[in-house]
């Protein structure tokens, strides 16, 4: 009686243990889910906590980001075209290239100066410790492409676990 009892126990933590542990943790969304609209920003807003209004301040500052950024992309693209042009010719003028390369290092300074806005604005609108968890994930950034020799030493765990 004793080992049946200890068998069915056995079946019973089985049939419990086996289906969560081949469930695999959740984990971040494939790189074809974070191109479907906002979800990027979901999973942003998830991961620092930002409350409805943070996610409405947000969004300003993305679209004031685009509506900067949208003429400066179309400005660069011509005058690369511009360029590839003049370069495609024969005997390209050398002063007309050196002003259409210092004007598209310009135009690209403009728009750093955009993205470099649109950060210290989100930045701005973190807490404390939301800033903190931001912080994390650029130094983890930084590190990432350490993290296949870390995994190849047995470091780091199977990227596949």
């Amino acid at each position: 009686m004793t080992r049946a009892l200890f068998a069915a126990a056995l079946v019973t933590t089985l049939a419990i243990a086996v289906p969560s542990a081949a469930q695999a943790p959740p984990g971040p969304p494939s790189a074809d889910d974070l191109c479907l609209p906002g979800a990027a920003q979901n999973v942003v807003a998830r991961f620092l906590n930002l409350s409805d209004d943070q996610i409405a301040q947000w969004e300003v500052l993305i679209d004031e980001r685009e509506q900067a950024a949208a003429p400066l992309r179309d400005a660069i693209a011509a005058v690369q075209q511009q360029l590839d042009d003049l370069l495609a010719g024969e005997d390209p003028d050398p002063l007309a290239v050196g002003e259409l390369t210092i004007q598209r290092r310009d135009l690209g300074e403009q728009l750093a100066d955009v993205h470099r806005a649109y950060v210290a604005g989100f930045e701005g609108l973190l807490e404390a410790e939301q800033l903190a968890q931001y912080r994390f994930l650029q130094r983890a950034e930084r590190a990432e492409p350490l993290f296949p020799a870390f995994r190849m030493v047995g470091l780091l765990p199977p990227h596949w676990r």
